[in-house]
């Protein structure tokens, strides 16, 4: 049976359409982490890359935030190799700021989309699959201390979090509120000691990104299914 999805005008597309978006995301997808993870695995090109950043530091900084804004308005794109450069060639609290405040206009940018455009575009933007799971986790978690729990243990998908939360009835302010109260301590702490990690060679940091993201996705799968039980 042919699937069926809406363009953002209400249109429908055919899988022909939706196949070719999905091969255009990958290669952006693969360029992208390309671009950002090559400064950190090679050392001619992070002390390049290092030298500009201490050269243009505002310049260095907006293309990080930049990146991270892309990264979570367009969901497939990755957005951790973005992180793992700026902790490799940048102040870690320089690195925050720029991923923090990229990140998170990204989010509100993917929440207020969701909710004007609903399900059609959103799902351009991210997957079916995955948005309904988020969405059917949010859906009954409107309280703010609920969905702030929620948002702590999805730190690691905070565009499809984005996404879901524009489709159900949670007001702005108690996403807005709730993702900058979960975004910055966390953020914090990945930045903070990942950038003490850097400091010891890149596989140390590398080592200690990968335990970081695996804790948050046990615990984010485990709470996601919990809730579905409910």
């Amino acid at each position: 049976m042919a699937i069926k999805v809406l363009d953002s005008r209400g249109f429908v597309m055919n899988n022909k359409n939706v196949s070719r978006e999905k091969v255009l995301m990958a290669v952006a997808g693969i360029i992208m982490a390309a671009v950002f993870l090559i400064p950190v695995f090679f050392g001619k090109y992070q002390a390049l890359v290092a030298a500009a950043v201490t050269a243009n530091p505002m310049y260095a900084f907006f293309i990080v935030a930049f990146a991270r804004f892309l990264a979570i308005v367009v969901a497939p794109l990755p957005g951790q190799p973005v992180a793992f450069m700026s902790m490799a060639v940048m102040p870690w609290w320089q690195a925050w700021a720029a991923n923090f405040i990229g990140a998170d206009m990204g989010a509100v940018v993917a929440f207020l989309i969701a909710r004007k455009f609903r399900e059609p575009v959103a799902a351009r933007f991210t997957g079916l699959h995955d948005l309904h799971k988020f969405e059917a986790t949010l859906s009954g978690r409107t309280r703010f201390w609920g969905f702030l729990g929620l948002r702590f243990v999805a730190a690691g998908a905070l565009d499809f979090f984005s996404y879901a939360a524009g489709l159900t009835k949670i007001p702005f302010r108690v996403f807005f509120l709730a993702t900058l109260l979960a975004d910055i301590p966390i953020s914090l702490a990945f930045f903070y000691f990942g950038g003490k990690a850097a400091q010891y060679g890149v596989y140390i940091m590398v080592a200690f990104i990968a335990l970081f993201m695996l804790a948050s996705g046990v615990i984010s799968r485990y709470v996601m299914k919990e809730n579905g039980k409910r």
